[in-house]
């Protein structure tokens, strides 16, 4: 049997994390279990898992849960409590998909355990990409990409030499808006940005899908994921996400990954450490069966200063990948609370991150403290 803790289970990758575990809970006992502020969901979980720990960021949200809760469940007050207990009792597994870098000292954490760790938190890599690497790499942690791109990378990567390739392409499906310009999404509306076609995911997430700011992330996530060449990386537009990642090698014969789109087939693999059976079943892709469709295009060129931010972030480093997390996090919010339109999300990217000073991180205490300014900053705004 093998002990689990995740980090952000009442998400759309904890979910499906649970869809998965729920078939197989007599291999697993469950440590702790970590989101923000969804008292429902948790419930639910505590009662149908019986973690034997867990931990709400938001303090409201936590007393409220401390009111609700009959199970055995214990609850950490602090995230202090949580690292405490891990360390002296380190989970085999940890997943850590939490939304954002509030709880990074969580994904550290089990970065350093030696155990395994799933990883569906990109904004850590974003903006503590080469620490945190080196943490997995210094301690023997086995590493698990979640992320479908990366997945599939790793996949591709494992049976590819380095120096045989060419070109890198992950592949973004482009969102509500695919094969639209800035001029027409300028004032799209949060509902109509949260549609997204192909994946249930939270709101962050499928905003910054729709901006096309996720892979761009995802692309900052691959280089430090795999130490890749950042001229070598490149987005390709796969409207139906099928095509994960393609490896382009130095004779111009071109390796594609496809699977149908749904992130159970590496939480699959990541939680049970083999290739399953029966998620191949459920979830295979028999192109002689079905009527696949597949369609390519260049990353717009409207957009392509993302491209350059992002470029810069893989090869410069210090803050920058904060400062780019932070200001698209701060332009998100506004335009969920309906304070700007869609299109001012670039402008304040675009405008921001530029200005902002560039610095080295060189601690954890280093990046909280930067946070805080560039926090500071963009409320004066």
């Amino acid at each position: 049997m093998k002990s689990l803790s995740i980090f952000g289970f009442t998400g759309s990758i904890g979910s499906q994390a649970l869809q998965i575990l729920r078939k197989h809970k007599e291999q697993f006992s469950f440590e702790v279990f970590v989101c923000n502020s969804n008292v429902d969901k948790a419930l639910e979980v505590i009662n149908e898992f019986n973690p034997k720990y867990i931990f709400l960021s938001d303090k409201i949200a936590k007393e409220q849960l401390k009111n609700s809760l009959s199970a055995k469940t214990e609850i950490f007050d602090d995230i202090s409590d949580v690292i405490t207990y891990l360390k002296s009792n380190p989970s085999d597994i940890y997943l850590s998909a939490i939304s954002s870098f509030d709880c990074l000292e969580l994904t550290i954490l089990a970065a350093e355990s030696g155990k395994k760790l799933l990883l569906a938190n990109k904004e850590s890599l974003v903006v503590y990409g080469e620490v945190l690497m080196n943490f997995i790499k210094n301690s023997g942690t086995e590493l698990v990409p979640i992320d479908s791109e990366h997945y599939s990378l790793m996949n591709s990567l494992n049976n590819i030499e380095k120096d045989h390739i060419d070109r890198i392409f992950i592949t973004a499906s482009g969102g509500p808006f695919v094969g639209q310009s800035r001029l027409e999404i300028e004032n799209k509306k949060p509902e109509e940005a949260l549609d997204h076609p192909n994946w249930d995911m939270g709101n962050k997430i499928t905003i910054d899908s729709a901006t096309l700011v996720n892979k761009c992330f995802e692309l900052i996530e691959a280089k430090y994921l795999f130490d890749l060449d950042p001229d070598k990386l490149e987005i390709l537009i796969q409207p139906q996400s099928i095509i994960h990642s393609m490896v382009e090698l130095k004779d111009g014969s071109v390796e594609a990954q496809m699977s149908l789109p749904s992130m159970i087939i590496p939480l699959s693999f990541g939680l049970l450490g083999e290739y399953s059976d029966k998620t191949k079943k459920d979830f295979s892709l028999d192109m002689f069966k079905e009527d696949v469709k597949l369609t390519i295009s260049d990353f717009p060129k409207d957009r392509e200063e993302l491209i350059g931010i992002s470029k810069d972030v893989m090869k410069n480093g210090g803050n920058r990948g904060l400062i780019f997390a932070a200001v698209n996090d701060f332009a998100v919010k506004k335009y969920l609370k309906g304070e700007i339109n869609f299109g001012e999300i670039y402008n304040l990217i675009f405008q921001h991150y530029s200005k902002i000073e560039k610095k080295e991180i060189l601690s954890l205490e280093d990046l909280r403290d930067n946070q805080r300014k560039i926090l500071n900053y963009l409320g004066s705004i």
